[in-house]
């Protein structure tokens, strides 16, 4: 049975983890909710940089550096903490231990303490370079908002072409404009500072698949480029972390081809179901359908079921590509004790709404997991949830999408998670084609554990791997590969160059 199903990590949310390789910036103001505040400079040195040799992490048996006059976390207890996670608990260890340099985050936790700069800001940005260093973008740790600190965000993203960064979407910081270019953070090119870098924090391998987000919160200042060719300097400004809105569009755009954009499979199917029913008469007449899948970065998997009996029109067809399927699961002391703890929390919930048969399931998985505890990898084989619920959507409406006969899935480096799965599976099917560029790689691990420590952070990391990571196939640097590729220009900050392609591929 799958213990528990992919899901947001509170307080870290989606949209940010994905880019979150360095997490250096401060509280936005919590009085002024969505007002930019400066980040306090106490950072240990320039983004990237290495500590002085003399630096070096405690030998086994050395004493711990003493908490400093008013300081309310053993940052050294819980670097250990995290460290052993890594290598105990986390379902990718095996896979990403050659490259799991530990002294790197020792170094520089011991150089803060000696220059006396240690605090939850520094320790967050410790943290996260050594988890981005793993290459595993399903590796989060966030610091839990509180009075002083809020999780922030510069207000824009951008991405990597040559030594610069394009603006490719425009938040809270209305100062800037699509395709605007930043040529300088602080003193030094974008792509100059990404080789002074000595670990690679960006997770992405190649520059269009770099994650800078967490990175520029590092920089006070930047210089940008606008269209019209004029340069000026700016200072970054940060803002409180909202909710992102999640696109669902239904397009039709010609007789022959309907286009659906989904930016999150909610576990709650209603939308995407009235959505559905409300354009059903182009969807059962188009000869195309594409789906937008390029920026669906939360959900779950149960959340896309609505969409398969347009792609599978038979419950044989789905299930033989859903039998391929199966994941082992970590069953660690520290794994169980955490999911049963949720799970009984959970109980808890549905024992005071008197919802018997889910009070007698959460009994049933407490059960499975106290008696697996400390047993390691062992495969399983999840339930046929995702199966169940087609045969549900799809009862009476067989054939309803026939005329169907060809289907573009639309993907990008920011498609993870539910959006992967959904990808993988229905790449299956021969009427599918995937267009644009590989994505982000979750898919290799699943199952998160959210591991709180000293109350105030949470490391976030999947306890499960998939058959493909055990057959030697894993997907975490490359991401799921595509039928057509197309590599990205800054032309696509402001013109739709993938739509096109989908459209002109789609009635070609």
């Amino acid at each position: 049975m799958e213990p528990n199903k992919n899901e947001t990590t509170p307080n870290n949310d989606p949209a940010v983890n994905a880019e979150k390789p360095s997490t250096e910036g401060a509280a936005a103001n919590p009085s002024k909710p969505g007002a930019p505040n400066p980040v306090p400079r106490n950072v240990l040195a320039k983004p990237g940089a290495v500590p002085p040799k003399g630096a070096v992490p405690p030998r086994p048996g050395a004493v711990p550096p003493k908490q400093g006059a008013g300081q309310k976390h053993n940052y050294y207890k819980m670097m250990m903490t995290v460290i052993d996670t890594v290598k105990q608990d986390y379902a990718g260890f095996q896979e990403k231990e050659e490259i799991n340099d530990t002294k790197y985050p020792m170094n520089m936790l011991v150089y803060a303490y000696q220059k006396h700069r240690v605090n939850e800001v520094m320790f967050l940005r410790i943290v996260s370079e050594y988890l981005a260093s793993l290459g595993d973008p399903n590796l989060k740790f966030s610091m839990v908002n509180h009075g002083n600190y809020k999780n922030n965000t510069v207000g824009f993203r951008a991405r990597r072409y040559g030594d610069d960064l394009y603006v490719t979407e425009v938040g809270r910081d209305d100062r800037l404009k699509l395709g605007d270019k930043i040529t300088k953070l602080d003193k030094y090119s974008p792509g100059e500072h990404r080789t002074k870098i000595p670990k690679n924090f960006m997770t992405g391998n190649t520059p269009e698949r770099e994650q800078w987000g967490g990175f520029l919160k590092m920089f006070p200042t930047f210089e940008v480029e606008h269209a019209d060719g004029t340069t000026e300097n700016m200072k970054f400004r940060h803002f409180i972390i909202e909710k992102p809105k999640r696109r669902l569009e239904f397009e039709s755009l010609n007789e022959k081809t309907f286009y659906v954009c989904v930016e999150e499979f909610s576990q709650n199917t209603a939308d995407l179901e009235k959505a559905i029913e409300e354009h059903a008469s182009e969807l059962t007449s188009c000869e195309n359908l594409i789906i937008d899948l390029r920026k669906n970065e939360a959900g779950t998997e149960p959340g896309f079921v609505p969409l398969l009996p347009m792609i599978f029109d038979s419950e044989e067809e789905l299930g033989s590509l859903l039998e391929k399927e199966a994941i082992y699961t970590n069953y660690s002391k520290n794994n169980c004790e955490h999911t049963t703890k949720k799970i009984q929390t959970m109980k808890e919930r549905y024992e005071k709404a008197n919802n018997a048969d889910a009070v007698a399931l959460a009994e049933q998985l407490i059960a499975e997991f106290n008696e697996k505890s400390g047993t390691g990898f062992q495969k399983d084989v999840p339930e046929d949830d995702i199966l169940a619920a087609y045969q549900e959507v799809h009862e009476g409406k067989e054939g309803r999408y026939n005329n169907i006969k060809k289907v573009i899935l639309l993907t990008d480096t920011w498609c993870r998670d539910s959006g992967e799965v959904f990808v993988k599976l229905c790449s299956g099917s021969d009427k599918v084609t995937v267009v644009g560029r590989p994505t982000m790689g979750t898919i290799d691990y699943t199952n998160y554990v959210n591991a709180s420590l000293e109350k105030s952070f949470i490391l976030s990391y999947p306890m499960s791997k998939r058959q493909n990571v055990v057959d030697g196939h894993p997907y975490n640097e490359t991401g799921l590969p595509v039928d057509v590729y197309l590599p990205w220009t800054p032309q696509e900050c402001t013109e739709d160059l993938l739509k096109k392609k989908a459209l002109e591929l789609a009635e070609g």
